[in-house]
């Protein structure tokens, strides 16, 4: 770490500068630090609600506060009266007033919604925002009933029952509900249209109109719709001979008004838009102006409906439940899964409807037909202000649109230091992956990592290597043109036997995965369609080599999908390892699965249905035991979801007990932290960001013995009691540490980081007001200096985790040079006008002979997933407490022997509170200062940054 200690500084004036902090400056002028700090600590003065001390992060800030906190939910919030402090745990686990799945359903996603509200997020990504709250609220109301019986297709009045009352009675909550979401889409479309809209039209992104069109670019329109719109569209009338069309699901439709000049008369005509990819059709080569297809379908009527005029046309879009879910009560012995789930697939396009979505300017007795044709209620109406229904198709905008500087800057995965350089003897030493694995287990994290050189490198060289005898995989969600069935195939062509279960009952992905299944049995693949009654949703690769010691399995257990795609923009983690006690019980659990089991134990794995839950409820009612002992007893959990209700009740029992319960929950939560007597020490955390957090992350102090596991279950229901999961233990030493290094950064990030009162609210602080300074311009050439300022791994390393062994080639002035050790510092500053510069240092521990303080910058070691612009911003609010943002870089320079460092100059615009466990000293210094006393300390690292940063300061000036 880059540190050096400050003793004998001079007092600094600054504005706005607190008493406590002058009294510490004070004081390190007279080498009293280490008291001054404690005094801090003690003295500093109690501030309700959260960040300020942990042990109120999980109540609500005071009323008097709350403007300096953003709330979600964004309008009414949904929290019936209920007495829940007579409520057993059992009780409060299972009430429904105190958790609604339709609400805390609705919660995440409006807190997606305030990335997109948020300025400071760059303006095609608020964009981007905007359109996964679309595609989020259009999957929550296709699986909304759930499985949908089958009728009698023959009995008119078995056709025409209201089959969404019957599955779904109208609930108590509907119409509040449906207010809920209504606030929701008008917040989504007021930021779409008064904010994002008008600032891309400035930059010339435009989603036109046809009216908007010029001469030349309707030419275009009109031969692309003759080309690829007009072969594919068919008007679908509506009289005595034509009856109400089938409507499909997420399809957009024009619902047209024609006269007939001749007899005039008027005829109503449905169109469905062609489902043609992208919808927004670029009408430039710039990437700046855009048409959505069904203008051009409405510009081009007259070439559909010849003789006859167009009086208005109204677009709507209709969702129905088309989620798939295979009752095996309807499911025969005599059946085949493939094709029953084909059946099932055809049978979901007239499943009933549960939304429509028009725009405002449709007529009521066309609206009022629509709902009686769908049998809807006018709670599952949703009026648009513009013709932008169904937003998410619009999210390709984000990425084509020429404006890098309007994006985060670009994320390229890299090759895993241990995987490094076995791409390129993929072809001729294939085992060169095994022997890697063979050494010590390797974690991957994605995005962060790549994917092509993990996972799928994996699965290549088992299908390359002669040595493999067996391959067994679980295909859950594998992407388009998936390169582990690739891999697999080719596995099975030479000769290897090769096992795959491909679950043909993954929501939405079941037509995909068929056609998997169907390549892979022609490719000599034993295939397995899934298991009736339960959904095989593990991530998990089994490869058997015969070696000279016998047979040695290896396994790649992940948290989420082999997917190249989701890879790229969902955190998740992929552990490789050939320890026999994990491997076993993978070869136990494939046993089970493509063949007849009832195995109950398991040596290491938790694997759902079987010993997962009880596993994971032991796990908690140890810690609460030593809790009860007055031991250490602490939980750490990242998940996706949380509704399991014993899972819930056990968690409620040991916060009683005096366990600390850290819970990161991205979605549904269905536990209230901060009741007093029910769970004072349960903090509830959700973090929304860049990428998708995906990842399930489990840790247990256990009385110091500490277990962690990573896996593909969250803890709701569905996976623990319905489907097959499996959590592995993280044995490897430095990989627990990284793991738990992980889990930390969520737990002390500000910035993205939610956290749930005890009123079921979720809050996060907002920016300070920023400090007196002048501002630095943000440098031009970020993007492209991040770019080109690569760490490229030595030849000679050999790709251990040793400091000493591996080495690093970074550029200096034009030239590669070979390093032990690589530092990402973050340097705070604040320029107090246009020659002076203040440098923050903090407070970082003790130096070796227990007088003096640290001070130091922040740095980064490791990006944990993000991109290296993100983990430095987060990294520096973190360590630092202040917001604020990089604004440019200084490229790799010698700090020490062997040691090179890049400089990432972070502008600060405000200093945050400090949590109560984080708190620690800050010292602003001016950069003459901070040198002059580098120099007194002989401190050459601390003398060399200062030195870089303020030759760049003198240079921007």
């Amino acid at each position: 770490a880059v540190s050096g200690s400050m003793n004998g500084v001079e007092k600094l004036p600054s504005p706005e500068v607190s008493d406590d902090v002058k009294k510490l400056k004070e004081e390190v002028m007279t080498n009293k630090v280490e008291q001054s700090i404690k005094e801090l600590e003690l003295n500093r003065p109690s501030r309700p609600g959260f960040p300020t001390s942990a042990k109120m992060s999980n109540q609500p800030p005071p009323a008097d506060e709350l403007d300096d906190y953003k709330v979600c939910p964004l309008s009414k919030h949904h929290a019936p009266e209920v007495d829940w402090r007579s409520m057993s745990n059992r009780e409060l686990a299972n009430s429904k007033d105190m958790y609604t799945k339709e609400f805390s359903e609705l919660m995440f996603n409006q807190r997606v919604l305030f990335a997109a509200l948020d300025p400071k997020v760059p303006l095609l990504e608020r964009f981007k925002f905007c359109c996964i709250v679309s595609s989020n609220m259009d999957e929550v109301y296709a699986k909304r009933l759930g499985n949908i019986p089958k009728f009698d297709e023959e009995d008119e009045e078995d056709r025409n029952k209201n089959y969404k009352k019957l599955i779904r009675p109208k609930t108590r909550f509907e119409e509040e509900l449906a207010s809920a979401v209504s606030d929701t889409v008008d917040a989504l479309y007021d930021c779409l249209l008064t904010q994002l809209l008008p600032q891309m039209k400035e930059l010339g992104v435009e989603i036109l109109t046809r009216k908007k069109l010029n001469a030349q670019q309707r030419r275009n329109m009109t031969t692309y719709f003759k080309k690829k719109i007009l072969p594919i569209l068919t008007p679908l009338s509506v009289d005595q001979t034509h009856p109400f069309p089938l409507l499909q699901s997420h399809g957009i439709y024009l619902a047209v008004v024609l006269l007939n000049p001749e007899t005039d008369k008027t005829r109503r005509v449905y169109l469905r838009v062609p489902p043609v990819k992208p919808r927004a059709v670029q009408l430039d080569n710039e990437g700046l102006k855009y048409i959505p297809i069904e203008e051009i379908v409405l510009d081009n009527m007259n070439l559909v409906t010849e003789g006859m005029q167009v009086l208005k046309a109204y677009p709507f879009r209709v969702t129905r439940n088309v989620k798939l879910v295979i009752d095996d009560a309807h499911f025969g012995e005599s059946d085949n899964l493939l094709d029953f789930v084909w059946e099932e697939v055809h049978r979901r396009r007239s499943a009933p409807a549960t939304r429509l979505e028009v725009t405002k300017d449709m007529p009521a007795e066309f609206l009022d037909l629509l709902v009686k044709e769908l049998i809807l209620d006018s709670t599952d109406v949703f009026v648009f202000p513009c013709n932008l229904v169904g937003l998410a198709d619009f999210m390709s905008i984000s990425f084509s649109a020429p404006f890098a500087e309007h994006r985060d800057a670009p994320h390229t995965p890299k090759v895993p230091k241990r995987f490094e350089g076995l791409e390129e003897k993929l072809l001729m030493e294939p085992g060169k992956v095994f022997n890697q694995i063979r050494k010590q287990d390797i974690l991957v994290e994605y995005p962060k990592h790549s994917f092509k050189h993990s996972s799928a490198l994996f699965l290549r060289a088992a299908a390359r290597d002669t040595k493999v005898r067996v391959i067994k995989c679980c295909l859950y969600r594998g992407g388009d043109d998936s390169p582990l069935v690739a891999s697999l195939i080719r596995a099975a062509k030479s000769g290897k036997e090769v096992s795959v279960l491909v679950e043909l009952k993954a929501s939405f992905d079941e037509v995909q995965n068929s056609e998997y299944a169907r390549k892979l049995r022609r490719a000599g693949c034993n295939v397995s369609y899934g298991m009736l009654g339960l959904k095989a949703h593990c991530k998990l690769i089994l490869v058997v080599r015969e070696e000279e010691s016998g047979f040695r399995p290896y396994a790649n257990v992940a948290t989420g999908n082999f997917n190249p795609g989701t890879a790229k923009i969902y955190t998740d983690q992929s552990l490789f390892t050939c320890r026999e006690n994990i491997c076993s019980d993978v070869i136990d659990l494939y046993n089970a699965l493509f063949g007849y089991s009832r195995k109950r134990n398991y040596n290491s794995l938790l694997v759902a249905p079987v010993n997962m839950l009880s596993g994971f409820i032991s796990l908690i009612r140890k810690e609460a035991d030593n809790a009860r002992k007055a031991q250490k007893a602490h939980i750490i959990v990242q998940v996706n979801g949380l509704t399991e209700p014993s899972i819930v009740e056990e968690l409620y029992a040991a916060s009683q007990a005096g366990v600390k319960i850290d819970l990161i929950v991205r979605g549904i939560c269905c536990i209230r932290p901060g009741l007093q007597g029910k769970s004072e020490n349960v903090n509830v955390y959700s973090w929304i960001g860049r990428f998708l957090q995906h990842q399930r992350i489990y840790y247990f102090y256990d009385g110091g013995k500490e277990h962690m596991y990573i896996g593909s279950a969250d803890w709701r229901s569905r996976n623990l009691k319905n489907r097959v999961e499996v959590c592995t233990p993280v044995e490897d030493s430095k990989l627990f540490k990284k793991l738990y290094s992980t889990l930390q950064f969520f737990l002390k990030d500000t910035r993205n980081t939610w956290r749930m009162a005890s009123d079921g609210r979720y809050y996060i602080q907002k920016p300070k007001a920023s400090v007196k300074s002048i501002t630095i311009e943000k440098s031009s050439e970020l993007e492209d200096e991040y770019a080109t300022s690569a760490i490229v791994m030595d030849a000679e390393g050999d790709g251990s985790d040793d400091d000493d062994v591996t080495r690093y080639r970074v550029m200096i002035n034009g030239a590669q040079v070979a390093v032990t050790s690589v530092l990402h510092m973050c340097i705070p500053v604040r320029a107090i006008d246009d020659k002076n510069l203040s440098v923050l240092l903090v407070q970082s521990g003790k130096s070796t002979d227990e007088v003096r303080t640290v001070w130091s910058f922040p740095q980064v070691t490791d990006e944990g997933g993000n991109s290296l612009l993100d983990a430095v911003q987060g990294e520096c609010e973190k360590e630092a407490g202040v917001t604020g943002g990089v604004v440019d870089y200084i490229p790799w320079k010698m700090i020490g022997t062997d040691v090179a460092a890049d400089f990432h100059i972070f502008q600060v615009e405000a200093e945050e509170e400090w949590a109560g466990e984080l708190s620690r000293g800050r010292l602003w210094m001016t950069l003459p200062d901070a040198i002059d006393q580098a120099n007194k300390m002989k401190d050459e690292r601390q003398k060399k940054i200062l030195e870089a940063v303020q030759k760049w300061f003198a240079h921007l000036n």
